[in-house]
């Protein structure tokens, strides 16, 4: 995801019981971990058979994500609060700790720009939102379903995946207008069990309706069922190039 600039990943319910939850869970504890910068990971999870082999996952080399680097002023960093009083001392991978000068939650997680580096390492609070290059994404999971997060309204563009949908090379031009429009569009893929038709259905919503585009970005797909994850590159592969139109 982060290859596409992906700001936010959210994991609905398809549907209910016991294994689904722990499905979710592991999926999100998973992505959770992957989006985490490798010299946090020691101080925000603990040792978890889920993250047994998390270790071979390969690096997200996001810019949130750099390479091990010396410390020197302006540098942008994730880290995380490990001590607080008047100021706040923050691990944010360069061996030694950041001081802020402000009081701050435990074990909190923000981001920091390096004003000093000598003969301590000082910083400052920035806003992930107010920078100009792309600083990864978040995971959001809640307890709700594909057509409670439709009719929150919250998003301005909603695009669904499905093979069923609309061959995406007849709605690009309309697609593209609308996707360089947007300021929060939404992309839904559906589940290993049902696509997002018959995940809406579920809930009395039709996808027509629901959602501004239901495109099929396969189309003439030489396999008899395209995994999540494939369509998931395919479809933001897609919305990348129009960006770019």
């Amino acid at each position: 995801m982060g290859t596409f600039r992906v700001e936010e990943a959210i994991i609905y319910r398809d549907r209910v019981g016991a294994e689904i939850d722990r499905e979710a869970n592991l999926i999100e504890k998973m992505l959770t971990y992957v989006e985490t910068p490798q010299y946090l990971r020691k101080h925000l999870f603990k040792m978890d058979p889920d993250l047994q082999y998390a270790g071979t996952l390969p690096p997200l080399r996001t810019p949130n994500h750099p390479d091990r680097q010396g410390p020197s002023s302006g540098l942008l960093r994730q880290g995380i609060v490990i001590q607080s009083g008047a100021s706040s001392m923050i691990e944010a991978g360069f061996g030694n700790l950041v001081r802020i000068k402000s009081k701050l939650p435990i074990m909190k997680r923000i981001t920091i720009r390096l004003t000093k580096d000598s003969p301590e390492l000082e910083g400052e609070i920035v806003e992930p939102s107010g920078l100009t290059i792309y600083w990864g994404f978040r995971v959001a999971r809640g307890n709700v379903s594909l057509s409670e997060i439709i009719r929150s309204k919250k998003f301005d563009l909603t695009i669904s995946t499905s093979r069923k949908g609309t061959d995406v090379r007849e709605v690009t031009p309309n697609l593209t207008q609308r996707w360089k429009s947007a300021n929060r569009p939404l992309m839904v893929f559906g589940s290993p069990n049902d696509g997002v038709p018959e995940i809406l259905s579920k809930s009395g919503m039709n996808v027509s309706d629901a959602m501004d585009f239901n495109v099929n970005t396969i189309p003439d797909q030489g396999v008899e069922t395209v995994r999540t994850e494939e369509a998931l590159w395919s479809s933001l592969a897609v919305l990348n190039v129009l960006e770019s139109k």
